[in-house]
């Protein structure tokens, strides 16, 4: 069974009393219960038991039911906790086949008692109570059905479309800057301060068409009542795009959309439903005056609809939660809060950092002693070269109170390295300590101080510091790199080789392992090895520059300039202007 449903757990039993097992489901999200009838016909003949204790506990549990017919034999034991959060029905059901003969049953309770059960019958429950008699009871037959209908399977659920739903909390629209047909950027924030519809489409869908065309309808009355459209198109055929948009004459501009701003709107969708879909087309984002989205909508919706729609914008939240509920009730929590956090993350960890940034500031702004936020905007400054910002908010972090374990020993880590790109090794150490003294198998922090000390040549503290590290992931490519060049520097080549190898086998296509291995064989003269070694560093990695110089040094050594030139041509047709690769080829040329 697979249901569009985030479900969570289920649980099996007879609802409608006709011998035969249901299954309920539980969803996180809605419809939030779904119940699958059996309506299997022709079954063969069962019976169930009903216990109840009383020597024993009341539910019976840990009662053993063994049931014969005929040459059949079954046994089964009542047992609590079904599952998460669920207990299927304490009701024993046996299914007796073509078996023939009398049925007879024995119960082995709890408290030791056994007790038997003669003449029993088929498609009857059995209610038994510890140490009295039996009553049967017949298995329910449903009113009006017949072989013929009691069968049928129902209709599928006819699920609403199109849809619409006002935000709880309104999201600040991400900002973009789009061409429209005659390639004029267009920016959302210049129509801050008013109405948007922010409509996205796509001609592949006949649906997208139709969207546009009943909003056309309206967009010169909307202008009147301050609400402006854009409609955003994600087709690739862009001369096809310009003939559709000049056959309609739409009067609102046609923006054509990157796979940025179609990727960050389809992200924030995602993200505001709890069953996370992409973005069906068409859709539409209600922008209010300052720049938040209040209103989504999913299909075909008409101009009117839209139009009263912007009339009516709840402005509080009392407003927003009686617009957004299907009907009305009484609660006391009018309040509501977004996860700004975890949106902040989601928007990072897919590389839309000015998204990301923005649920960040929220974040902050909602919580200012927040280290949680402090250390995302910090990370997303790292990402966006800004090193001061980045140092600002990492050092305002691990001052703050955490939220999370590893918040704060990743905000000590990111300054150490700070404090690395700058060139002031010595200072970082200290800062890596401290991420370790917080969090002492903190791999990345294990690795960046065993680098620091191999730039300081402090052989035996980086190998002390990498054995670490490879005692919680043994398998960790950057410390079998590292202490692979601990033993090479130190000239243990054959334990260099080994972590070496451990680290491609971790990642194959690490350039600085492929290439440093080629430098070891060339130390343990075996030279055709080498040349292996950086020609798959090549082929991996081009952008790598170290593998075409070693691999030109091998040949030019041999007296091989034809193979040493086209291997620094090679590389000049990645970087034209790198300094070694021409002066090793005049070098080559004299």
């Amino acid at each position: 069974m697979d249901f569009v449903e985030d479900g969570r757990a289920f649980a099996l039993s007879d609802f409608d009393h006709d011998g035969r097992l249901e299954v309920l489901l539980k969803n996180r999200s809605g419809p939030q219960v779904r119940l699958l009838m059996n309506a299997a016909q022709d079954l063969p003949p069962a019976i169930s038991f009903r216990l109840r204790g009383t020597r024993s506990n009341r539910d019976a549990i840990g009662a053993v039911v063994t049931v014969t017919a005929g040459e059949l034999r079954q046994r089964k034991t009542l047992q609590a906790g079904s599952g998460f959060l669920s207990q299927h029905t304490k009701e024993l059901f046996f299914g007796l086949g073509n078996a023939k003969g009398t049925i007879e049953a024995s119960i082995r309770w709890p408290s030791g008692l056994l007790q038997p059960l003669r003449d029993l019958r088929p498609n009857h429950r059995v209610v038994v109570e510890e140490g009295k008699g039996a009553r049967l009871e017949p298995f329910a037959v449903k009113r009006g059905s017949s072989p013929a209908t009691a069968g049928a399977v129902a209709q599928s659920e006819a699920l609403p479309e199109p849809v619409e739903t006002w935000l709880l909390v309104p999201v600040p629209a991400p900002e973009f800057t789009l061409p429209d047909l005659t390639g004029k950027d267009v920016a959302l924030h210049a129509s801050r301060g008013k109405k948007v519809l922010l409509h996205f489409w796509t001609s592949e869908s006949s649906d997208g068409i139709n969207s546009l065309q009943n909003l056309e309808a309206g967009v010169s009355r909307w202008k009147q009542s301050g609400l402006q459209m854009l409609a955003v198109n994600t087709d690739t055929d862009a001369d096809a795009l310009s003939a559709l948009a000049k056959k309609n004459s739409f009067s609102f501009p046609v923006l054509r959309a990157t796979n940025d701003v179609a990727g960050t709107y389809n992200v924030l969708f995602r993200y505001l439903f709890d069953r996370h879909r992409d973005l069906p087309l068409p859709a539409s984002f209600l922008i209010d005056e300052r720049g938040d989205i209040v209103k989504i909508y999913q299909g075909v919706f008409d101009a009117e609809h839209i139009e009263r729609d912007c009339a009516n914008i709840p402005r509080t939240a009392a407003a927003r939660l009686a617009q957004a509920l299907p009907f009305s009730g009484v609660t006391d929590a009018t309040e509501f809060q977004r996860n700004d956090l975890a949106l902040g993350s989601v928007f990072f960890q897919r590389e839309y950092f000015e998204q990301s940034m923005v649920f960040f500031e929220r974040a902050l702004r909602n919580d200012p002693s927040s280290a949680e936020a402090l250390y995302g905007l910090g990370s997303v400054c790292l990402k966006q070269s800004k090193p001061t910002e980045a140092r600002d908010y990492f050092e305002r972090a691990v001052k703050a109170q955490a939220s999370f374990p590893e918040t704060l020993p990743n905000a000590w880590n990111n300054l150490g390295l700070l404090e690395t790109e700058q060139g002031r090794t010595e200072e970082a150490i200290p800062l890596f300590q401290q991420a370790l003294k917080l969090s002492p198998n903190h791999l990345i922090a294990l690795d960046n101080l065993a680098s620091a000390y191999r730039q300081q040549k402090r052989w035996d503290e980086a190998r002390s510091v990498l054995e670490k590290a490879l005692s919680v992931s043994p398998d960790d490519a950057e410390a079998n790199y590292s202490l692979g060049m601990v033993y090479a520097q130190t000239n243990d080549n054959q334990r260099a080789f080994d972590h070496l190898q451990r680290a491609l086998r971790a990642r194959p296509d690490y350039p600085e392992a492929l290439n440093n291995l080629g430098v070891l064989y060339l130390h343990m003269a075996r030279r055709d090895d080498a040349v292996k070694s950086f020609e798959e560093c090549m082929r991996v990695a081009p952008e790598f520059d170290q593998a075409y110089l070693n691999l030109a040094r091998v040949y030019a050594l041999e007296g091989d300039r034809d193979k040493a030139r086209s291997v620094l041509e090679a590389l000049l047709g990645h970087h034209p202007d790198h300094p070694v690769a021409r002066s090793m080829l005049e070098e080559l040329a004299r």
